[in-house]
């Protein structure tokens, strides 16, 4: 395929991307057929398989974008001028929860979709993890150099900080609390958290 070839290519595929997005949305992965995806995006189904071989390729593609524009949000965070270590953490986990609410609040259906991708292709969600606990590290490893932290292991901190924080990172929580609540809770928990690693 030449360059010229790409671009609609690209296209096609970020508009079948987007037509079954809307679908899993509001009618759930499960109930959802190629065929019917196809008819969104105005294409036989035969010319659907030219670009996913199956339902499941299309639900890994959208959480490894999905995915991935909510790393590129995170390590913006990252290199934000101004922020102590303690500061940055607190950011941090609140992007990841604000990332989430406005991609997946007020659709239940989603779930199914997470759940799917999570069971049958967990390598994703393994990168994806390893992603945000190297993140954190960097942080950690940060507030430790300035003084701000004692964390004597930063890898293993970040990993039990995730295992502290999964409520506001995961799409099936959002039913919980409104957004306000979330967001003072994010606040709460990370502010126990600074405290414990706090240098004395």
């Amino acid at each position: 395929m030449n360059k010229t070839d790409t671009h609609p290519v690209t296209e096609v595929r970020e508009q079948i991307l987007d037509s079954a997005l809307k679908r899993f949305t509001r009618y759930g992965f499960g109930k959802t057929t190629m065929a019917e995806i196809a008819k969104d995006c105005h294409m036989s189904a035969a010319n659907l398989y030219r670009f996913f071989e199956n339902k499941d390729e299309i639900g890994v593609a959208l959480a490894c974008n999905c995915l991935g524009e909510k790393e590129r949000r995170l390590r913006e965070v990252l290199g934000r001028p101004g922020l102590s270590a303690g500061q940055r953490l607190e950011t941090f986990i609140l992007e990841s929860f604000r990332y989430v609410y406005e991609q997946f609040n007020g659709l239940p259906h989603i779930n199914e979709l997470v759940n799917t991708v999570t069971q049958e292709h967990p390598d994703v969600v393994t990168k994806h993890k390893g992603v945000s606990r190297v993140m954190i590290a960097q942080i950690l490893t940060e507030g430790h150099r300035t003084g701000e932290f004692d964390v004597a292991d930063a890898m293993a901190t970040a990993e039990a900080i995730m295992a502290a924080t999964t409520m506001f990172c995961v799409p099936y929580f959002l039913s919980w609390h409104g957004k306000e609540e979330f967001e003072r809770l994010v606040r709460d928990v990370v502010g126990l958290i600074v405290r414990g690693l706090a240098k004395r």
